[in-house]
């Protein structure tokens, strides 16, 4: 689901909330309703990730329409800004947070708030809000630069694990291509040389030996060189850091699926 498809979405699950407690007959059945909305995310979730200890919605997931239906309804129907549920509302940003778009976590962070806020003036008798309904409309674009800075923190963190082991990986293969041309030269300098200087001491004597050591020597030269060629070539076909990033994170969210 592309970014703007999904913000309309959530927009549609905020309406939808507003819209349910203004017809007095539904409102009345608030708390049903929202019990019904957790169960199906709860439902949706288990049938996508496969158990239910994994609450987090995956990125663009439809299922977070219903937790934002549920959440605006427990809060809205039962105070607005100064309803006593109204925590819940950070445990959804923090899933706004770190399930969506940029742009779209602040969108419905600006629905939120206007939604909590014209519930709460139609509770009151007056167009006055309390301090603590004003506090709490504050903390809610607050708490979500807070998150969203989070976020971008650990995106930035898991982005530098990702260089460091690719970093890794070719310290190892350079390592190990050290390692094989080492193995060889001591093997040639110490075997193989000192067998050939003893076989030349007689040559016509040891025509074939010298032949057969020289073959077996031009061979493992040639594998070594294959081996350094290849290791040198998957450098050079590697991906960047920042596609292997993508490519580690499609496959993540592949997998999680």
């Amino acid at each position: 689901m592309s970014a703007n498809k999904y913000a309309v979405l959530l927009t549609m699950s905020v309406l939808s909330a507003y819209l349910y407690l203004q017809i007095p007959a539904l409102k009345h059945y608030y708390l049903q309703a929202f019990a019904l909305a957790s169960a199906l995310y709860l439902l949706f979730q288990k049938r996508q990730r496969g158990r239910f200890s994994l609450v987090l919605p995956e990125n663009n997931s439809a299922n977070l329409a219903l937790l934002s239906f549920a959440v605006l309804l427990l809060v809205g129907a039962s105070g607005a800004l100064s309803s006593v549920f109204f925590a819940v509302t950070f445990i959804y940003l923090f899933f706004l947070a770190l399930s969506v778009p940029l742009f779209v976590a602040l969108l419905i962070t600006l629905e939120v708030m206007a939604f909590y806020f014209s519930m709460s003036i139609a509770l009151q008798s007056s167009l006055a809000l309390p301090m603590t309904a004003w506090s709490n409309l504050v903390a809610i674009p607050v708490v979500m630069m807070f998150y969203l800075f989070a976020r971008a923190q650990y995106e930035k963190a898991y982005q530098n694990s990702l260089l460091m082991k690719a970093e890794s990986r070719e310290l190892l293969r350079a390592r190990s291509d050290d390692e094989a041309v080492n193995e060889f030269v001591t093997s040639l300098i110490n075997k193989r040389l000192p067998m050939l200087e003893f076989l030349l001491s007689f040559p016509a004597q040891n025509k074939t030996a010298i032949d057969s050591e020289i073959v077996v020597l031009k061979r493992d030269l040639n594998v070594l060189l294959r081996q350094i060629e290849q290791s040198q070539q998957s450098t050079t076909d590697s991906q960047s850091p920042l596609d292997t990033l993508v490519a580690e994170a499609e496959k993540e969210a592949h997998e999680k699926t």
